[in-house]
């Protein structure tokens, strides 16, 4: 019987060389990736904050039903106004208390069922103009948390 094909040497030395550090390299890469954050980091939670509007016949009124955010001065919930004519007005709540800046024309409440530092189910946001009424048709109210709009609401 005649043996075809018969190779008992394995790959060179200088070959196997290279491969080796090739492979050091590129986990080395992939280890300081992940540990410099580029790879597998954990993407941030979403906002969610489910707030049901209503009008009364002094005020436009935001009832949080679901979620719950935290109120700092770190990370305030930005309210913004704006109205049919494109002028905009903003203010920050840092807690559940009143804002202390009051919108130029409006006015903000904050009715707190959990009484903490953070808006939960239950809440609710009031905003009249300065006489005593409902926002006007057209205008626009944003709530802004974190840099994300989280509700947007068109009287």
């Amino acid at each position: 019987m005649k043996i075809l094909y018969k190779k008992e040497k394995g790959v060179s030395p200088v070959i196997a060389t290279i491969l080796m550090v090739a492979i050091t390299v590129v986990l080395a890469s992939a280890v300081y990736l992940m540990v410099s954050g580029y790879i597998g980091g954990a993407p941030s939670k979403p906002v969610a904050l489910g707030v049901s509007p209503s009008t009364t016949a002094t005020a436009t009124q935001f009832l949080i039903t679901s979620g719950n955010i935290s109120l700092n001065q770190g990370s305030p919930l930005i309210i913004t106004i704006t109205s049919s004519s494109g002028a905009s007005v903003s203010t920050q709540l840092t807690g559940v208390a009143d804002p202390t800046n009051q919108p130029s024309g409006y006015t903000v409440h904050v009715y707190s069922v959990t009484g903490n530092q953070y808006l939960a189910a239950g809440d609710t946001i009031s905003i009249s103009t300065s006489n005593n009424a409902p926002l006007p048709p057209g205008t626009t109210v944003t709530f802004t948390y974190n840099g994300n709009v989280i509700y947007k609401y068109t009287a």
